[in-house]
């Protein structure tokens, strides 16, 4: 009898675990963690913060879209774009991909080009010219974007601007999978789990003690959510050294000066860190700041230096909410009409 007692119990447990993991999917988590319904930030899913999740959906309501590497049939090309992320629209909703902006507010024909894995852009760019593929689009303007956070462990570094792999070499180290696809969860997953843990840790640590998304409070509101004083953001690794921002310049200047040899103009836009743009609005600030924009601003350059963080911090200072996704590392399409509203080409 206490055989048979004790197997009902299990048994009753693993239906009373199988039964919650269901209820937690169907209520919260398949829509945190999943893109079932409708896309959310990343920072929502890593801090399973269910509660600042913006759910959006992909569109596009501008006169000029840009072309991606796969649409592209010999047409006359304007500005080549290559870069991580941000590039790819991975922040997704209405207009993700700032490359339209350029498009339609300047009038210019864009094409996109994606990153390689194991190759910086820079040395992607020169290697585009040694190999006679810039010859053949005849861009006017090549325009390298590149978070701020991972710029200078790229680009501040020895480059070889000789360096020469053809277009087949290249596209060995083309980067596979697409942005912002939410990844496959099951509804028994360590989601589920963490999901309680940290929501019931936030209370005492603004990262919940083992996470990585991070929660402060901000003096105003600047986003349009259930609470939209509240930022989420991830803490920097490192900063950028003085050193390594001159490095950084000098390979640009050297790649501007190499384009410039075939009529090209080098635009450089790093894209400042959110938790950068927002740090002077967060209440009690216990984090140091970044220097980097203030850094690059000093310096001699030869090519064109789209400083997203003056162009943003105003936006930001006069009011303006949405300029990053709260849930997300990703900005908004306000960000992409603000920049090249200004930046034209």
């Amino acid at each position: 009898m206490k055989y048979k007692r004790w197997c009902l119990i299990f048994l009753a447990l693993v239906v009373l675990f199988i039964c919650l993991n269901f209820l937690l999917w169907e209520v919260v988590t398949e829509d945190l963690l999943t893109s079932k319904h409708y896309a959310g930030g990343d920072l929502a899913r890593m801090g399973y913060l269910a509660r600042v999740k913006i759910p959006r959906e992909n569109h596009v309501d501008l006169p000029r879209r840009h072309l991606e590497i796969s649409d592209y049939a010999g047409q006359k090309i304007d500005v080549l774009t290559i870069g991580d992320s941000f590039s790819q629209g991975a922040g997704g909703g209405r207009n993700r991909y700032y490359q339209d902006y350029v498009a339609s507010l300047s009038g210019v024909s864009v094409l996109n080009v994606g990153q390689y894995q194991g190759i910086d852009s820079i040395t992607t760019v020169s290697i585009w010219c040694n190999n006679g593929y810039l010859d053949r689009l005849k861009p006017r303007y090549v325009l390298i974007e590149a978070a701020e956070k991972f710029s200078f462990g790229e680009f501040a570094q020895s480059i070889d601007f000789s360096k020469t792999l053809s277009e087949g070499q290249l596209d060995g180290y083309r980067a596979k999978g697409g942005a912002g696809q939410g990844p496959e969860v099951s509804f028994i997953n360590t989601g589920n789990f963490k999901f309680i843990l940290y929501n019931l840790l936030y209370p005492f640590s603004d990262h919940a003690f083992i996470g990585k998304v991070h929660t402060r409070s901000l003096k105003r509101n600047l986003f349009t959510t259930k609470e939209p004083s509240t930022l989420l953001f991830l803490k920097y690794k490192k900063f950028a050294t003085v050193d390594q921002i001159e490095m950084l310049n000098r390979n640009l200047n050297m790649l501007s000066d190499k384009l410039a040899h075939k009529g090209i103009r080098l635009c450089f836009m790093p894209v400042v860190d959110k938790y950068n743009l927002y740090s002077e609005f967060i209440i009690d600030n216990p984090y140091p700041a970044s220097d980097f924009f203030e850094e690059l601003r000093k310096l001699p350059k030869r090519y064109i230096f789209v400083d997203t963080k003056k162009v943003l911090l105003d936006e930001v200072r006069r009011g303006e909410k949405d300029i990053f996704y709260a849930d997300d590392t990703h900005w908004s399409w306000k960000a992409s009409e603000a920049i090249f509203s200004k930046q034209l080409f």
